[in-house]
């Protein structure tokens, strides 16, 4: 054991301690003895008086362990708040992934319904094309039936055709009547044809 002299209030105090805490023991005899001078109390004191200098340094050790306990309290309250921050911050994220699979989703359904909204309008543009070319050939069916009637009203209207030169006998209207009418059913059933290719359409 160790021994060191404190000087405390004026008086002299002897006190053994472990080999190596001696600066600690110098150390806390010269708090004392300060809180001694703090209390007015610079000559010898006496047993009143340092109990009073230990209560006041009991009181000060008091309010530091209550301080560190009050800090160790709101670190663990930090601690559990950055918990509830980490749990609330992975449920985010977690939430973040599943908006995220859910709009590649939707852009997924959205590119497939442009395509099958482009093919749509492929074939709506091929369908009217196909109609057009369809009305076009049908009046141009209807120009030629219109000629085809005007040619055989006029065949039909025309005057007898001169007599033919003595070598060959004359021909008639009643001879060419069969071959117009002929092809006037002919004409008939073109228009026929053609009036039920456009109903059809």
């Amino acid at each position: 054991m160790s021994e060191v002299a404190l000087q405390i209030a004026g008086r002299t105090w002897r006190v053994a301690c472990a080999p190596g805490e001696e600066d600690r023991v110098q150390r806390l005899g010269r708090t004392v003895a300060e809180k001694l001078e703090a209390m007015g109390k610079t000559g010898a004191a006496d047993a009143q008086a340092m109990l009073f200098a230990a209560l006041l340094l009991a009181d000060e050790v008091l309010e530091g362990r209550e301080g560190v306990e009050a800090a160790h309290a709101e670190a663990a309250e930090a601690r559990r708040e950055a918990d509830t921050a980490s749990g609330q911050t992975d449920r985010l994220k977690a939430n973040i992934a599943d908006l995220e699979q859910e709009l590649g989703r939707l852009q997924s359904a959205h590119k497939g319904a442009a395509d099958e909204m482009a093919k749509v309008l492929g074939i709506q543009t091929e369908l009217k094309q196909a109609i057009a070319d369809h009305e076009a050939e049908n009046a141009k069916l209807r120009g030629e039936l219109f000629d085809a009637r005007k040619e055989r009203d006029a065949l039909k209207a025309a005057p007898p055709p001169p007599p033919a030169p003595a070598a060959q006998p004359a021909a008639t209207v009643e001879d060419a009547a069969p071959a117009l009418e002929r092809f006037a059913e002919v004409l008939e059933q073109c228009a026929d044809k053609l009036e039920s290719r456009a109903q059809a359409t």
